[in-house]
């Protein structure tokens, strides 16, 4: 594995010299934790380092995810009107899931993927709540295995997901089919409100790693690691 620098200098030293790739790496996190920021400044890293990237969002259009970057100070759109960077948005037609459109979505999304594997290096899913709900285990775990398949290949496959929207079965096979397993959660810092990022998983890099890492969502200045003393969560 090799690995890319985040900008951002503390988190990169907390991740033990930088995000790995190509790897198969999930984040968890509630809603408004941070996950789509830090997924964000991911992206944004590949995408200066020279890497293509797919986003595929099932919570926003592309015009919000796109707006969501620039406001944390992450400009996408050069790179958006350039064809580095494609964002494609999940919708059901009338806002109503089901068993069979989960599924169905699965598929497609694992079927473009494969057919476009030579289109992108970084890819991410955010998130896959929304698709996994109602997805039969064995689809689900048939996904996993298609993305390892890529990763094999050379991508790098990042998935979003919130707890306990997933069965148990298939959280687990996630989590242990992932190379990098991170967990994001909100936390109080002397009364400001603050992102904890736990690395419990993280295969690829050889430098000194931390456990958990602070961070803060800036407008004026993106997102920002912050002194971890203190935290209660």
């Amino acid at each position: 594995m090799n690995v890319i620098s985040l900008g951002i200098k503390d988190l990169d030293k907390s991740l033990g010299g930088g995000f790995p790739y190509p790897c198969l790496a999930s984040i968890e996190g509630d809603f408004g934790s941070g996950k789509t920021a830090l997924t964000q400044q991911i992206v944004y890293s590949a995408l200066k380092a020279g890497f293509r990237v797919c986003v595929i969002t099932s919570e926003t259009t592309a015009k919000e995810y796109l707006g969501m970057m620039k406001s944390i100070k992450i400009d996408p759109y050069p790179y958006y009107v350039s064809a580095k960077l494609d964002v494609f948005a999940l919708h059901v037609e009338g806002g109503k899931w089901s068993q069979f459109l989960s599924s169905m979505f699965f598929k497609v999304t694992r079927n473009f993927l494969e057919m476009y594997k030579k289109r992108y290096d970084f890819i991410v899913i955010d998130s896959l709540s929304m698709l996994a709900a109602d997805t039969p285990p064995h689809v689900f775990l048939t996904f996993i295995t298609r993305m390892k398949n890529l990763v094999s290949i050379g991508k790098t496959i990042i998935l979003t997901f919130h707890p306990n929207f997933l069965p148990e079965n298939s959280s687990m096979k996630l989590k242990a089919s992932s190379d990098v397993y991170l967990r994001i959660s909100n936390a109080k810092v002397a009364g400001v409100q603050v992102k904890v990022l736990k690395i419990v998983k993280l295969w690829g890099t050889s430098g000194d790693r931390k456990e958990s890492v602070s961070l803060e969502v800036n407008p004026h200045l993106g997102l920002r690691v912050l002194p971890l003393g203190g935290v209660k969560i």
